[in-house]
């Protein structure tokens, strides 16, 4: 009886060190390398604009837990108290120790209530970090208002409206700016979205932004058309293109902010890229 006990024993001894040993030492008897267990990531994202190390203007994506029910406060978050989530390389323009007291959304303009702080952010381009980041169909106008006075200041740059209408990234295709046009294209690259504001003449605006967005599809401007049929703008290439996702998001992006109009189309009706839907009221 007595040996019966002491074998068991043994036995449990056994299994409880071997419990024990962690997983890398038995790797290492076996001739296996430890493999290290992969974190979870997230796969939900929020876009915010900041800047990149030359304080060019650019949408990253920014991991969080989950998309919070108050997406405003969420962004506005991510571009000040919670800055270290954004990626390496870029820096928000707000003054991170600026405090939201509360904001509120009054027809199609979004009014934050923030504390001074504000007015040390980086000028200009706080302006368009606000302007990118938060206006979009809903939202047109970012308003910022301190002790119950709207600011029209932030560092030495004067400002009137806070809209994407401003413009940024600014580049100058011509020298002549008093005749020149401007228009907005908004890139996407890989996780990035990247607006830049051009100013050009000798072109149509819907001539600009076909070569522009499509530069490196066509070899001659003479290789498409468009037109403008009930307010939808259809683009007719002679060449066969096929369109990569980023490449139609540009289009449709640029297309949606410089013009108005419901639907974006390229070769025939049938392949829409964009078309605005609309809510009947009774």
């Amino acid at each position: 009886m007595k040996k019966k006990i002491i074998i068991i024993t043994a036995i449990l001894v056994v299994l409880i060190t071997l419990i024990a040993i962690p997983k890398s030492t038995y790797q290492k008897w076996f001739g296996k390398d430890p493999v290290d267990e992969l974190p979870t990531t997230s796969s939900e994202y929020q876009t915010v604009f900041v800047v990149d190390e030359n304080n060019k203007l650019t949408g990253v994506k920014v991991v969080v837990d989950e998309i919070a029910e108050d997406q405003i406060l969420q962004k506005w978050e991510l571009l000040t108290s919670k800055i270290n989530l954004i990626p390496s390389g870029y820096s928000s323009p707000i003054t991170p120790s600026t405090v939201l007291n509360n904001y509120t959304v009054e027809n199609t303009t979004l009014v934050f209530d923030v504390s001074e702080n504000i007015l040390r952010s980086s000028g200009r381009l706080a302006v368009e970090s606000l302007a990118w980041t938060f206006c979009n169909d809903d939202i047109k106008e970012v308003k910022l208002v301190v002790d119950g006075e709207e600011v029209k200041t932030i560092s030495d740059y004067n400002f009137s409206k806070i809209t994407k209408e401003i413009g940024t990234n600014f580049s100058y295709e011509t020298s002549y700016l008093f005749e020149a046009d401007c228009t907005t294209i908004v890139y996407y690259e890989d996780d990035f979205i990247i607006p830049v504001t051009y100013f050009y003449t000798d072109y149509t605006e819907y001539d600009f932004i076909i070569s522009k967005i499509f530069e490196n599809e066509i070899s001659e401007v003479s290789n498409y058309s468009y037109e403008l049929i009930d307010e939808s703008f259809v683009i007719k290439f002679n060449d066969t293109i096929v369109l990569k996702d980023e490449l139609k998001k540009t289009l449709v992006d640029t297309v949606k902010f410089n013009m108005m109009v419901n639907s974006v189309s390229i070769n025939c009706v049938d392949d829409v890229l964009y078309e605005q839907t609309f809510v009947e009221l009774n």
